[in-house]
């Protein structure tokens, strides 16, 4: 009998059978041992495979914010190169007021 879901299969064994005239309490407790060891390693790797699962998805989510923070840090440089490019000019007359003129190459 197979189970699908948890990838355990399960056959018939005469240890179990107690018209078994060789029948052990030794040999039946060591076949349940083999079984618990079988199970335990159907579970380990399910375990390890969501485990990997999480994992690629965390990474994938890491990746994503650090495109995003390069797209902001592009930003925050593009407009300081905009600002500095600008000179803030207050003439007496203005009394206040800023103006903003964009500062020009110097030609030779």
């Amino acid at each position: 009998m197979e189970s699908p879901k948890c990838g355990i299969i399960i056959k018939e064994n005469p240890l179990f059978e107690n018209s078994t005239p060789s029948f052990d309490l030794l040999e039946k407790e060591s076949h349940l041992e083999i079984v618990s060891i079988m199970i335990t390693d159907v579970t380990s790797k399910a375990t390890m495979t969501e485990m990997e699962r999480k994992i690629n998805f965390l990474m994938k989510v890491l990746e994503e914010r650090d495109h995003k923070i390069a797209a902001l840090k592009d930003q925050m440089q593009t407009r300081e190169t905009v600002e500095s490019s600008q000179t803030f000019v207050v003439k007496a007359s203005d009394k206040g007021k800023f103006v903003v003129r964009e500062n020009q190459p110097q030609q030779q």
